[in-house]
């Protein structure tokens, strides 16, 4: 997932696949953020990966806050290695299935291979 932000002058917004991989540590700096002063609320939709920090502007700067947060690492992109590997593996797959139709198409014939092919689906 690409990291996503929105900020607005008292609100900011992050989703990320960090922050979904990673709920001990988002749920430690989101206790600390809601105990700050200058912070009104503090959402954190797990399953969503984001974290949405309203603050008082005039008590804690947009800047500042944003820096904490991508020291946390909050705005990391992660690559899903079982996905990557998974869909390599189903490519492989479907390309090794083309190939061996193919092979099998010009050994025995269309009608054969078509009916070989609708049974293996």
């Amino acid at each position: 997932m690409t990291p996503y932000l929105h900020q607005t002058p008292n609100r900011i917004r992050i989703r990320s696949s960090w922050i979904q991989r990673h709920p001990q540590d988002v749920t430690r700096l989101v206790d600390s953020l809601r105990a700050r002063d200058g912070i009104l609320d503090v959402v954190h939709r797990l399953y969503a990966g984001s974290v949405a920090v309203s603050f008082d502007p005039s008590r804690i700067s947009a800047s500042a806050l944003l820096s904490e947060l991508e020291q946390a690492q909050w705005l990391s992109s992660q690559k899903d290695k079982s996905y990557i590997e998974n869909s390599l593996r189903v490519g492989a797959g479907h390309l090794l299935k083309t190939l061996a139709f193919g092979a099998l198409k010009r050994t025995v014939g269309g009608p054969v291979v078509s009916i070989v092919s609708v049974l293996t689906r």
